[in-house]
């Protein structure tokens, strides 16, 4: 998918590999809603503010077996297959100024085109963005999706059954004052071999445009949603508490020179829990049953203790 920085509105970034600064990530706007919990409210001066995402793959995997080290210091948590399910990463580089403003406004153009619960794929006919920035060329391809706010936990609920998202909801144990705000569902982009049908239909389009457009939207009929989020608010902070959950194998969460992190267990399934000094703290699991990675992220200082957010987390696994 694309690659965006943040505004105060919006946060957009995609998907961080090892490999290459961008690639496919089937949870493109559930990240944008992650990082967007850092600019809620932040008028009202709150003291920390939440700016972790997270890389979900797109392949399932059935079973935690071990963790272990990397060699960088970093924890991964395995499957019984050696396939990486869970693991912290360094800190994600920016885009340079110059390509995230121009791709700030082509997708400001997209989102204004769209409706609540619409989702589009979108080409830029431009040299310097899709071949010669030399930076962020992986994919001309990009999404975005208008998501529906969900205030009603109820309406939450069916929607998730409606679209077959992955199972969220309200952990049965919340720390004093915090209480349901609103949930969103995300729905499946097309990925790898999948959407290049559509990213060659909408190059061929621009290639036969005679006049000066240099952006192609098509939208799309979704059906089904691949993630969600569930925020808890404190009565002051709308997004005090964000909750994903979405189909996927490896996740990874950035990891700061400052934090801390560890193996946790929580009930039979291990997690990692990962403390920033300036961006909260997560934790996160792998339900093997279900094949969905969850966690939980705290976007207030002092919100809670780890006690509370380990029983928190411990609540929303079955025994």
């Amino acid at each position: 998918m694309g690659a965006y920085m943040d505004s105060d509105e919006e946060l957009r970034r995609y998907s961080v590999s090892d490999d290459h600064f961008r690639q496919i990530d089937v949870t493109s706007s559930i990240r944008q809603e992650i990082e967007k919990m850092g600019h809620t409210n932040a008028s009202k001066a709150r003291p920390v503010k939440r700016k972790t995402v997270l890389s979900i793959a797109v392949s399932c995997v059935f079973l935690l077996s071990f963790t272990a080290y990397a060699a960088s210091g970093h924890l991964q948590i395995f499957t019984s297959k050696g396939e990486v399910v869970v693991k912290t990463t360094d800190p994600s580089p920016s885009l340079p100024d110059k390509l995230n403003n121009e791709l700030e406004i082509y997708r400001k153009q997209v989102v204004s085109l769209l409706k609540p619960g619409e989702l589009a794929a979108y080409y830029i006919k431009d040299n310097y963005i899709n071949k010669l920035n030399g930076y962020d060329t992986v994919n001309e391809l990009k999404f975005e999706q208008l998501p529906i706010d969900y205030h009603s936990y109820t309406d939450f609920l069916a929607e998730q059954a409606r679209t077959a998202a992955p199972r969220l909801k309200q952990p049965g144990y919340l720390p004093k004052g915090l209480s349901f705000s609103y949930g969103k569902v995300f729905l499946e982009m097309p990925l790898g071999k999948e959407s290049e049908p559509l990213k060659q239909k909408l190059i061929d389009r621009a290639n036969a445009s005679k006049n000066n457009d240099k952006l192609f939207i098509e939208k799309l009929q979704g059906a089904k949603a691949n993630s969600s989020i569930l925020h808890l608010t404190d009565g002051k902070n709308d997004t005090a508490v964000g909750i994903t959950a979405s189909y996927g194998q490896g996740i990874s969460l950035p990891k700061s020179s400052n934090a801390t992190s560890e193996i946790i267990q929580l009930k039979q399934v291990e997690a990692i829990y990962l403390k920033q000094s300036t961006l909260g703290e997560t934790i996160t699991w792998y339900d093997s049953k279900q094949g969905v990675v969850y966690s939980i992220m705290v976007n207030e200082a002092g919100l809670m203790s780890k006690k509370e957010l380990i029983k928190m987390a411990e609540s929303m696994i079955a025994d």
